[in-house]
């Protein structure tokens, strides 16, 4: 297994730094998060898109994901069209940076639920996906944080195109234990979401808390998944965390001690 790091812990370093500070602390790859003050934008022209590919290149560091904010769920049919073109966008740049994932989010409208054009939808940009050599990912979050609540939508979107980010503290939040989740979406699961948190689920550093970290990966390794366990720091939304000077590299030290 690799180890990478959410851009979303690091909301002040640009792309130079996130490259440089990748490989001093000992990390696999990174996950380029699109949104408000945003490290990757769908936006960049060809030019600026090979530059993005060449600097983790060089760093020998690879882009793990493209984090994107789509959703889908309680949406009228306009405004799925308006999301199934944006989860494109981020698919086209996913290829052309070579990030093997995009990420996106399903989210609370109707209680989670996707109408049948919006499954169609969600079916149309895994089909995108694969053509363009991509996976699009729906991440274990807000209405669908469960893994049996996901497995539903998976199984109607039915697309090898679309895979599953398994956000490990959703699941476990939902009552379901890592060996449960792995059950439920097992070959599926494509990228990890990996942090800790006190019993209260306010974060704290890893290995200091009670998120059974250790048991996931524990999982996944003895079904063989050979993918990412990216290190998903909330300091974009929580700005009173550690800073990632400290977090990241306890992040390495505590994953390669397991």
């Amino acid at each position: 297994m690799k180890l990478s790091f959410s851009t979303l812990g690091c909301p002040d370093w640009n792309l130079a730094r996130i490259a440089e500070r990748a490989k001093h602390y000992g990390f696999d790859g990174v996950e380029l998060r699109i949104g408000g003050d945003k490290h990757i934008d769908p936006a960049l022209c060809a030019d600026e898109r090979n530059g993005v590919k060449r600097l983790f290149a060089e760093a020998g560091i690879g882009i793990a994901s493209v984090s994107g904010y789509t959703q889908f769920a309680g949406l009228d049919d306009p405004t799925l069209d308006q999301q199934r073109h944006n989860l494109c966008c981020n698919i086209d740049l996913a290829r052309d940076i070579g990030a093997p994932y995009v990420r996106t989010f399903i989210g609370e409208g109707d209680g989670g639920r996707v109408s049948p054009y919006g499954v169609q939808v969600l079916r149309q940009a895994g089909e995108r996906a694969i053509e363009q050599g991509v996976m699009v990912l729906i991440e274990t979050h807000d209405a669908l944080s469960a893994g049996k609540q996901v497995k539903v939508l998976l199984d109607a979107v039915n697309s090898a195109g679309v895979g599953i980010l398994w956000d490990m503290a959703h699941t476990v939040r939902a009552g379901e234990s890592p060996s449960e989740t792995y059950g439920l979406l097992g070959a599926s699961i494509k990228h990890v979401h990996m942090k800790d948190a006190a019993a209260d689920f306010s974060l704290c550093l890893p290995g200091e808390g009670a998120l059974p970290m250790a048991e996931v990966a524990g999982v996944l390794a003895r079904h063989g998944y050979d993918g990412y366990l990216s290190f998903e720091w909330e300091k974009m939304w929580a700005p009173h965390l550690a800073e990632p000077e400290v977090a990241f590299p306890q992040y390495v030290a505590y994953m390669r001690s397991l």
